[in-house]
C-alpha cells in the first residue's frame, strides 16, 4: 500500500520502521520543520526525520501541510492512505481527502477519553489503572473520527509517562498495521464515538508542572510520574528549582509536620504531603544532574524540619 506518513515524536518511529519493514511504500513522511530547543537552542531534525532519512524515505517539513501548495504536491504521489501519528498540527480538508482509503490516526488513549494533547500525561495525572491505544478514520475534528481499532492495557501504578508511552508506542504499531491490512481487504469496521463520553487532554501548562505538597501523596506521586521524564514536576529547595522525576508512596506512619517537610528521622529522600508519606527516588536540581534521592539527601544535608517548595 502506497502510504503517507505524518509524524514528529519518538511515539511514531515503532509505527514508521513496521510499516517500512512490513513492506508498504512510504512515499512521503511528512513532520514539522526543525525548531531550536535546549539550553543551546540547536536547532535538529525530528525524530521521525532522522529515522526517516535512515531508512531513505523522501523527507517534507512544511510549515503548513494544509496550504495549497503542500496539498496540490501530496495530490500528486496518489497515496492509498495517510497514517498520522503524533504530529502536531491538525489535518484538514481537503488534504484529509486526498488518499483513496483516507487518513487513519493512532491516539493513545481510549477514546473518546483523552481527546487532544496530552493524552498520556492526563490519564497518569488522573491516576488511571486503563490506559490504551484507539486508531480512527480521521475527520477535521480533534480525535473524533469513527474507531477502526481499540486496543486497552493495564497501567502500573508506579509507571511513568515515559514508560508507557514506549509501551504503547509498540502495540500502536502492530495496531495500525492491523488496520491497514484490513482497510486493503475492504473489511475494516468503522464505530462512531460516543460524543457525549468524550474527555479532553489539553497540552501541560507550566502550572500543572507545580507540586503542591498540600495535596494528597497519591495525587503528588501521580503528577510526579505523568511529567517524567519531560518536562518533569517542579518544586524547590533552598529557593533553587528542582525537578522531581520518580518517587514512591509509603505506608509509614506520618509524623505532625507541615507538608512539604523533609522526614530526617527517616531514611531515604522521605517528604510529608497533606496526606501521606512520598520517597523521592529520583531528582534533578536546577543546571545539575540527575541524582537518586539518597545521594541528594546526602550531598545536601537536609536539616530537621526543613522543607521542599514552600520555603519562607
Amino acid at each position: 500500500m502506497r502510504i503517507a506518513f505524518f509524524g514528529t515524536t519518538n511515539f511514531a518511529i515503532p509505527t514508521l520502521t513496521l510499516l517500512h519493514k512490513m513492506g508498504h511504500e512510504i512515499i512521503s513522511v511528512v513532520t514539522i520543520p526543525p525548531r531550536p530547543k535546549g539550553r543551546g537552542r540547536k536547532v535538529s531534525p525530528t525524530p521521525v526525520a532522522t529515522v526517516a532519512r535512515s531508512l531513505n524515505l523522501p523527507v517534507f517539513t512544511p510549515e503548513n501541510p494544509n496550504s495549497s501548495q503542500f496539498v496540490a504536491a501530496l495530490r500528486q504521489y496518489a497515496p492509498d492512505c495517510g497514517v498520522l501519528v503524533a504530529y502536531g498540527i491538525i489535518l484538514k480538508e481537503p488534504l484529509l481527502n486526498i488518499p483513496r482509503l483516507g487518513f487513519i490516526n493512532l491516539h493513545p488513549s481510549l477514546l473518546p477519553k483523552y481527546r487532544g494533547a496530552a493524552p498520556i500525561p492526563r490519564q497518569l495525572m488522573d491516576g488511571c489503572t486503563e490506559s490504551g491505544l484507539t486508531v480512527i478514520a480521521m475527520d477535521p475534528g480533534v480525535d473524533s473520527g469513527d474507531i477502526l481499532n481499540q486496543l486497552s492495557i493495564s497501567v502500573n501504578p508506579d509507571e511513568t509517562a515515559g514508560e508507557l508511552e514506549s509501551r504503547l508506542a509498540q502495540l500502536g504499531a502492530e495496531l495500525v498495521h492491523k488496520t491497514l491490512t484490513q482497510l486493503e481487504k475492504g473489511n475494516a469496521v468503522r464505530i462512531s464515538q460516543n460524543h457525549k463520553l468524550a474527555t479532553k487532554a489539553p497540552k501541560i501548562t507550566s502550572a500543572d508542572r507545580l507540586i503542591d505538597w498540600q495535596k494528597p501523596g497519591e495525587e503528588i506521586h501521580n503528577r510526579i510520574r505523568a511529567l517524567s521524564p519531560e518536562p518533569g514536576a517542579v518544586t524547590s529547595f533552598r529557593k533553587t528549582p528542582v525537578i522531581i522525576l520518580r518517587s514512591r508512596i509509603l505506608k509509614t506512619h506520618q509524623p505532625a509536620c507541615p507538608p512539604g517537610t523533609i522526614i530526617t528521622e527517616l531514611p531515604g529522600m522521605v517528604v510529608a504531603t497533606g496526606n501521606g508519606l512520598l520517597e523521592i527516588l529520583e531528582l534533578k536540581p536546577a543546571g545539575k544532574k540527575i541524582l537518586s534521592g539518597k545521594d541528594f539527601r546526602n550531598g545536601y544535608r537536609p536539616f530537621e524540619g526543613e522543607m521542599l517548595g514552600n520555603e519562607g
